[in-house]
């Protein structure tokens, strides 16, 4: 709806603003109403100053009053410092960022005005500025940009006056920008301003402290040679002298870090000068989360559940993972999945792979292509268990129960924490679950307690079904399917739970071992985000140390299986 339509009242009250300005000052002339193209609310004016008349054009917003009018110079002219280009709109003290409705056509007027004379009264006092630009505002132009951390503009700087030093250059094309950083310096490669191990080119370019008092050059051919070679630095300045062949240099003068580099275009050899990007130093998680780096997560089931869980806790620090999955992904399965469609036809747990080294860099991520509780060799079975035994938590999101068996009887034997999930079918909710030796009873016996918990209720809890594990049935006969953002709620709860168990395996912040949460008026929720916490009985060890008969037993055994073994060994004589 056209605002001016639908609040003529608003209209009629900013024509008699300004009209009312018009009579109170001697220096607003030429007003005139009108609609623009688009049927815009528009008025030309002209405001005097000092025998000058300069004329102006105020359209009012398509959701004025909740957004600014814009004020442009009606010859299309550089009017002011304060304005966004040759004949763009003034920055006036009434902006977006401080806008209020009750801010009229009139007081932008009277901006205008103090901002003409402000900036043309020699005499009269510095017009302040409030034009505050953030760091995405000043480089969405920048399409070549170079990421300097810390470490590395401190070395940079140590470097002796005059002196050039050989530094490896990384540099990567994302979102149509073209990235570039000093991936090793002096040596050493512990300052990168993003993760190694990511889809980059590297290659290999020079760092140059300039004297004292140096200006930094133009990013010209000329300019570049010219100061190689006042510098003494004649390979250098026959490099930028060539006709062809990349070049890039880092020089630091007294005041500043530059970029510059040149590559072959498609007509000629060109140079540039890259935007520099300070990256801010400090971590933004939490300073318990640092033992995550060395913790090993094993993660059974790399569908939508498992593959947003695995990059969440690679988002969290973690930066090793075994992954067990023998599925494939399909175009399907982008409803739901972390992953994208360029995974299509790949194993999931090879793509998930991949999602997590795009969002870490370098990562170990051991992949079994297994149906961990499937058809598969008992080889393969015994092998896959003995993977998951060697990591520090055990996550089961498959929501299979042959595939809980087989983790839970791992989890018992190496009383490692055993983690599992499952979103409801339909995605009404999902269920976490978390147990640890000496703390929850052993996996079995946790999830037959869960299990009867949930038919406790008197209605049939809504576990997801094997065949369609995020589909259930309607009274309308349609299905009721889970979303993304049901899946990623619960992959959310379940990831919270694993870095618990990893940052604080004794001391819990959960008070409940398992939760049922709701995300619809379904089942036992009466409404969405109801949650309820599942208590659990029984903390004793689950494994119980073998009495001196059974150790005795064990040894009689050992001995029928290996009686080579115990050649020359009579035990029964001690």
């Amino acid at each position: 709806m056209i605002w001016w339509l639908e609040t003529p009242a608003r209209a009629r009250a900013e024509r008699q603003s300004v009209a009312d300005l018009a009579e109170r000052v001697n220096w607003l002339r030429g007003v005139r109403w009108y609609l623009s193209e688009g049927a815009a609310f528009a008025v030309d004016f002209e405001i005097e100053h000092n025998g000058d008349s300069i004329p102006l054009t105020m359209t009012y917003a398509e959701f004025h009053p909740n957004a600014p009018p814009i004020v442009v110079p009606r010859d299309g002219s550089r009017l002011s410092i304060h304005q966004y280009g040759a004949g763009g709109n003034l920055c006036l003290e009434y902006r977006a960022d401080n806008w209020e409705t009750t801010i009229t056509g009139a007081m932008m007027i009277e901006s205008a005005r103090r901002l003409i004379a402000g900036e043309r009264d020699v005499d009269g006092p510095e017009l302040p500025s409030a034009h505050a630009v953030s760091l995405g505002q000043s480089v969405r132009g920048s399409y070549f940009r170079f990421l300097l951390t810390l470490p590395i503009e401190e070395r940079v700087k140590a470097i002796e006056a005059g002196q050039s030093i050989e530094i490896g250059i990384a540099e990567k094309h994302h979102a149509e920008t073209f990235t570039v950083t000093i991936a090793e310096i002096d040596g050493v490669a512990d300052a990168r301003a993003w993760p190694a191990g990511i889809r980059e080119t590297t290659k290999r370019g020079h760092a140059i402290r300039l004297p004292q008092a140096a200006a930094m050059p133009a990013a010209t051919q000329v300019s570049i040679a010219e100061l190689l070679g006042g510098l003494g630095l004649e390979t250098l300045r026959e490099q930028a002298l060539a006709d062809s062949g990349e070049m890039d240099l880092v020089l630091a003068s007294d005041t500043e870090i530059a970029h510059f580099y040149a590559y072959d275009g498609s007509q000629k050899r060109y140079f540039g000068r890259s935007r520099i990007l300070k990256v801010a130093a400090g971590s933004r998680l939490p300073e318990d989360y640092a033992v995550l780096s060395e913790k090993s997560v094993g993660i059974v089931g790399c569908g939508s559940l498992g593959s947003k869980l695995a990059a969440m806790l690679a988002r969290a620090g973690v930066r090793k993972f075994t992954l067990v999955d023998d599925d494939v992904m399909f175009a399907a399965n982008l409803v739901r999945n972390e992953l994208g469609a360029g995974a299509a036809g790949v194993h999931k747990v090879d793509a998930v792979r991949s999602r997590l080294i795009e969002i870490a860099g370098t990562i170990d991520v051991t992949v079994r292509r297994v149906a961990l509780g499937g058809q598969e060799s008992a080889d393969s079975i015994d092998s896959v268990m003995s993977a998951l035994r060697a990591c520090d938590v055990i996550i089961d999101a498959t929501a299979d129960a042959h595939c809980f068996n087989f983790c839970a009887a791992v989890a018992k034997e190496s009383l490692k924490p055993f983690v599992w999930g499952e979103v409801f079918a339909g995605g009404i909710g999902g269920l976490v679950a978390r147990v640890r030796s000496g703390h929850e009873p052993e996996p079995q016996a946790a999830r037959n307690q869960i299990n009867a918990w949930c038919n406790g209720h008197g209605v049939p809890a809504p576990l997801a079904s094997f065949s369609a594990p995020y589909a259930a049935p309607t009274a309308t006969g349609g299905p009721l399917v889970a979303d993304d953002a049901e899946v990623a709620i619960i992959a959310g709860h379940l990831a919270r739970l694993a870095t618990d168990v990893l940052t604080r395996p004794e001391d819990s912040a959960f008070p409940a071992p398992a939760y049922a949460i709701g995300l619809r008026a379904a089942w036992i929720f009466s409404q969405p985000f109801e949650t309820w916490p599942i208590e659990l009985a029984g903390s004793d060890p689950w494994k119980v140390e073998q009495d001196p008969a059974s150790v005795a037993e064990s040894l009689a055994l050992l001995r029928e299986l290996m009686p080579t073994a115990f050649d020359g060994h009579d035990q029964s004589s001690k």
